[in-house]
């Protein structure tokens, strides 16, 4: 929970400040965040990308040698409850807002669609590499993170919503949790 608000705030703060003066509405800004449900055509492009995400997250967790993966603390998304699958969701969805909502908005607005996803694909992977501090072995896990950051800001910009990117991404990241746990 901590993370989704953590991850929430600076789109929060971004709505704020850009629906204030005459001309501008918190509709827009939202607009511009990602925010809305989208049209049908999105989760079906969400529901194409489901396929690869989850073979190539497959694969990234099979090369991790085992022992890794049994490590206490170590799972790419430790899935035991109800609980911890609604954290991973929580996690998923903040992950969405600030990196392709926010960021991946902004970027791809000022830089275009190329450089602007590339950056913040890059930007996604950085948390992403304290995999590595505990146990260098973790390492193929983090291409897919790079590529899962750069399909998932595609589709953010072929759809203009992060929702249905954000609801693969807890799918996948539930399922991982499921084969690594």
């Amino acid at each position: 929970m901590a993370e989704f608000i953590v991850l929430s705030l600076p789109t929060v703060v971004y709505l704020i400040v850009q629906s204030r003066g005459p001309d501008k509405t918190l509709r827009s800004a939202m607009g511009r965040a990602g925010i809305g449900w989208g049209s049908a055509a999105a989760y079906a492009w969400a529901l194409a990308l489901l396929v690869p995400l989850m073979l190539t997250g497959w694969l990234a967790i099979e090369l991790v040698p085992p022992d890794i993966r049994q490590a206490p603390g170590v799972s790419v998304a430790q899935v035991a409850s109800v609980g911890a699958a609604l954290g991973v969701a929580l996690r998923a969805f903040g992950e969405e807002i600030f990196f392709r909502g926010l960021l991946g908005g902004v970027l791809m607005r000022r830089l275009g669609f190329g450089w602007g996803n590339l950056l913040q694909a890059v930007l996604f992977l950085i948390p992403h590499l304290v995999l590595l501090t505990a146990d260098l072995r973790t390492w193929p896990v983090l291409p897919v993170q790079f590529a899962a950051g750069w399909l998932l800001g595609w589709l953010r910009d072929k759809t203009a919503t992060l929702v249905p990117g954000g609801m693969i991404h807890t799918v996948v990241n539930i399922a991982a949790g499921l084969i690594a746990g």
